[in-house]
């Protein structure tokens, strides 16, 4: 080989170095957006089921409401007023904050899923 083929031969593996470089930033560039990826479908999974408990709880929360609702208006019907007002007023306030309970954990919920989908980049 001539020295004008070696150094030809030089320059054609440097390209092919190169191009490998880009390859290989590319392979961890794509690998690093799915492994993202599967976080956020994971941490997704997982606000889901904590708003699913929420609903749970805010449900068992209303069910009692309604239950001392139900009550209130067994003594309503029966002539029996005295303490019904109090009851009421604290059926009332048992829904107001099953209500600010799910809402709160809604709203945590969903703060995570932002904090999580726009992730901090090295």
């Amino acid at each position: 080989m001539t020295t004008e083929e070696l150094l030809e031969a030089w320059r054609e593996a440097s390209r092919a170095a190169q191009l490998a470089d880009r390859l290989a930033n590319l392979a961890h560039t794509s690998a690093d957006r799915a492994e993202i990826g599967a976080t956020n479908a994971e941490e997704i999974a997982t606000l889901a089921e904590q708003v699913a408990m929420a609903a749970a709880a805010t449900a068992i929360r209303a069910r009692a409401t309604a239950d001392q609702a139900r009550l209130i208006a067994r003594k309503s019907q029966d002539g029996q007023l005295t303490g019904a007002e109090r009851e009421q007023t604290g059926a009332r306030e048992n829904e107001s904050q099953a209500r600010d309970a799910f809402h709160g954990a809604e709203t945590e919920a969903h703060a995570r899923h932002r904090k999580e989908r726009s992730p901090e980049r090295p």
